[in-house]
């Protein structure tokens, strides 16, 4: 059975109800494929400019970075439950348990779509995606976010920034750091945390703009797709 693990950036969930909808008429495309083909996929959403928003509100009172997570954990689940009504309504068949952990995400076996946000403190739903992905033996795990591709650096900043299609999980560590460096409501495009645990596991990455379906679906499908392929050199 073709098993997936997608991790569907928070900042995908636009404001602008045209693009939203027309995004989700894509994404149930996808994914009501995948289910016609009884293939397992895990949803993981997170929480984007709501949670980063909510973060900063909080973040005036205290910086316990537990305390900072939990907010930011509740808005991946409130932007998970938008996700899993939208695609019931759309005709997707989504399994109606909502997991809080890895361990009910991994015992769930059904061949539904499972969607869901956020668990604990220091897991971002970068990382969360990852460790399902391991543990129920995924062939990879696709990042889906709001930049096509990983780049030598960060290009809302740097105009000499450039795509990088193929990269090794150690030039991954270069790029986004050490665990350490994890921040609650942090924009790196794979999240320390999680790529230390990928790279401890051998685990492919797949990173692509998740505005651009084609990219999803050729990832989903093990073809070759616009955006990052990161793996065992």
């Amino acid at each position: 059975m073709d098993v997936r693990v997608i991790a569907l950036g928070g900042s995908l969930l636009s404001d602008d109800s045209i693009v939203f909808e027309k995004w989700m008429e894509g994404l149930a495309e996808i994914l009501k494929k995948r289910s016609d083909q009884e293939s397992k996929t895990v949803l993981v959403v997170g929480g984007g400019a709501v949670a980063r928003n909510a973060i900063n509100v909080v973040s005036k009172t205290t910086r316990d970075r537990d305390s900072l997570d939990r907010v930011g954990i509740s808005a991946t689940r409130l932007n998970a439950t938008i996700i899993r009504e939208k695609l019931l309504s759309l005709g997707v068949h989504v399994s109606r348990e909502e997991p809080t952990s890895v361990q009910d995400a991994i015992r769930n076996t059904g061949h539904e779509l499972l969607v869901m946000g956020g668990t604990e403190p220091g897991h971002t739903t970068d990382c969360v995606a990852i460790e399902i992905a391991i543990g129920i033996k995924a062939q990879s795990c696709l990042i889906a976010t709001n930049v096509s591709h990983v780049y030598t650096s960060d290009p809302s900043t740097d105009p000499n920034a450039t795509p990088i299609s193929t990269m090794s999980h150690e030039d991954l560590r270069v790029l986004v750091g050490e665990p350490k460096d994890h921040k609650a409501g942090g924009r790196s495009v794979v999240d320390p945390v999680g790529a230390k645990i990928a790279r401890e596991s051998d685990l492919d990455l797949d990173i692509v703009d998740g505005r651009d379906h084609s990219a999803m679906s050729n990832a989903l499908a093990g073809l070759k797709f616009n955006g990052t392929q990161i793996s065992v050199k």
